[in-house]
Order: C-alpha cells, then structure tokens, then sequence
C-alpha cells in the first residue's frame, strides 16, 4: 500500500480513482487528456493492519466488495484431496492412492497448528504462513513418478 499523507491522501491510489472517475489520465509529457476505452479494473486488498492502510470512500465505490472468511479445515481437504486424487489415480498402486487422506489430514493439521502456534511479530516477521505454503506441498507431491512411488512407505 502506498503511504498515507499528511492530508490522508495516497497518490497512487487518487491516479487510480481518476482514471475511474474521468475514464482517463494525463499525458505526463504534455499534459493533454488521454481517454480510455473498455478498461477494467480488478484490485484485491486485505483488511487494513500493520502496514496497510485504508482506501478512500471515493475509491472503493467503485468496487464490489467480497469478505471471504478464512476456509475450513473441511474445505481445504476437499479441494486439495480432489487434486490429489486426479494425480494418484494415473498409474500408482492401490497402496499409495490409500495414503491420500492421510497425506493430507497431515499437511493440514501441520499448517493450521504452525499458522495458529508461529505468529508472526516484529522480531520474526518472516512468520506469515498461508495457503501458498500447502499448495507448495501439494505441488512437491504431484511432481512424484509413479515408477518411484511403488509403496505406501515411499509415499
């Protein structure tokens, strides 16, 4: 997020909302209008803490706001299950495809316990666990062979 000034104004953010306001932005060189057809503008943001800053009244307007709370343990092991399943039933034995839930009850119970248990502060701010940090295991799984995962052991 950029700074907030004295006034409470972030400039970055004031060019983005005139260029949604007016449907266009100045030429730096000339100063003449530029105007600017089917643009969209698609912005993700977290709740302000920290760092982070509020926008503006006058930005978000412009925007459909969606809060999306934090996904269940239920719903991380049903989307990450499924990809797993794809990739286990492509050629590994019936052995291996059994470890699935237990490859991923683990993944998630580590990641909830750590994310829960690490929090991040100033002192250790390389503490931030998130989703990414599952995908990456998942994505370390999925990039096994089959020729050499033969045994739930190997698995």
């Amino acid at each position: 997020m950029p700074a907030v000034e004295v006034w409470g104004a972030q400039p970055p953010i004031e060019l983005l909302r005139l260029f949604l306001d007016q449907k266009g932005v100045y030429e730096r060189s000339d100063w003449s209008w530029k105007e600017v057809r089917n643009a969209t503008l698609v912005a993700a943001a977290a709740p302000p803490s920290g760092s982070r800053a509020n926008l503006s009244k006058r930005f978000t307007t412009h925007f459909n706001m969606f809060c999306l709370p934090p996904a269940s343990s239920a719903m991380l092991a049903k989307i990450f299950g499924s990809i797993l399943d794809g990739f286990l039933k492509q050629g590994f034995p019936e052995k291996v495809q059994e470890q699935r839930e237990y490859a991923i009850s683990s993944t998630i119970d580590i990641y909830e316990r750590i994310s829960g248990e690490l929090r991040a502060t100033p002192a250790k701010f390389h503490y931030s666990f998130n989703l990414r940090d599952v995908s990456k295991v998942i994505q370390g799984i999925l990039m096994t062979r089959s020729s050499v995962m033969q045994t739930a052991d190997a698995f």
